[in-house]
């Protein structure tokens, strides 16, 4: 059974780490980035716990092949994920959640066959619904054994390997097996008028990077006005429009001069926008608390 202890000090180096899920991890917050994963895998069943200090904007693609089951141990707002629930993640092809500071999820990986009943309305974020007293139960179990994973970096014996999977595979069957366990739709979480307006504007932004639309052409293109899309960014993102787009775009340049440390770094950010150099340094500086040269230091170096 393979077990997996990643910490991180990169926002993109965090996303690669979850091997089979296709990701990219925007920085939204301003601060130096610090995260852990938590892996334990065999096959058929999978847990992950997945912390971070600072806000992230997560595009991702999930394995297909699975059920994905996320439940919070710490979230500090109900904009994603509601705290007392687990959310059975979508089936699509590209899923956009923004997770603020401090947050801290379990995610478990099921096969598709192990549970069919969940394939009803399969497209949408959807809630299993169970006892109160069974999902305290079976959330402390996990917390418990990934934090001793924690302690240990990921270490442990064969014993301790087995003991785990075996608590693991337990805490599935009490959830999906139990009488009262039913799925319910989220309204509440991906699928509300903030949440596509936040979508469709992350989309549109990256259509054109080079050139990236105002707010006022965001508004006229969604058709809303300049308060609903200043709403819609706050209370999805903690963010106003501005801030969050434009991170987005900070975050494109970062990760074109890790793949690339030769890159020009005007040609690096005008790719994205950025025209006015000292504007660009000092926006970049003020997000990652570096300065874009040190970033193309660090890579070169690697």
């Amino acid at each position: 059974m393979p077990i997996a202890f990643h910490h991180c000090t990169d926002v993109t180096e965090h996303a690669m780490w979850l091997s089979g899920w296709q990701q990219e991890f925007d920085q939204i917050d301003e601060g130096s980035f610090v995260g852990e994963i938590i892996d334990i895998s065999e096959p058929g069943i999978r847990l992950f716990r997945e912390r971070a200090n600072l806000a992230v904007s997560q595009l991702m693609r999930f394995p297909e092949d699975q059920w994905h089951l996320a439940m919070p141990l710490q979230w500090p707002n109900n904009s994603l994920f509601r705290s007392d629930a687990i959310t059975v993640l979508p089936r699509c092809n590209e899923f956009l959640g923004i997770s603020p500071a401090g947050y801290d999820l379990l995610v478990v990986s099921i096969d598709l066959n192990r549970h069919s009943w969940l394939e009803q309305n399969a497209r949408k974020s959807r809630v299993l619904a169970v006892t109160p007293d069974l999902f305290k139960m079976v959330k402390q179990q996990w917390w418990a054994l990934t934090e001793h994973l924690r302690t240990c970096s990921g270490e442990a014996t064969p014993c301790t390997q087995q003991a785990i999977m075996c608590q693991l595979k337990e805490g599935i069957d009490l959830l999906l097996g139990s009488p009262s366990c039913t799925v319910v739709s989220d309204d509440s979480s991906n699928y509300r008028t903030r949440r596509y307006v936040v979508d469709r504007c992350h989309a549109l932004s990256k259509m054109h990077p080079d050139n990236p639309p105002s707010m006022m052409a965001l508004c006229q293109q969604l058709n809303i006005s300049r308060r609903t899309l200043q709403y819609s960014f706050q209370a999805e993102t903690g963010q106003s429009p501005v801030h969050y787009l434009r991170a987005l775009r900070l975050n494109a340049v970062r990760r074109s001069l890790m793949r690339d440390p030769t890159l020009c770094l005007a040609d690096a950010a005008a790719q994205q926008g950025f025209f006015h150099q000292s504007y660009f340094s000092r926006e970049y500086r003020r997000l990652f608390l570096e300065l874009p040269s040190d970033t193309r230091k660090r890579s070169q170096e690697a």
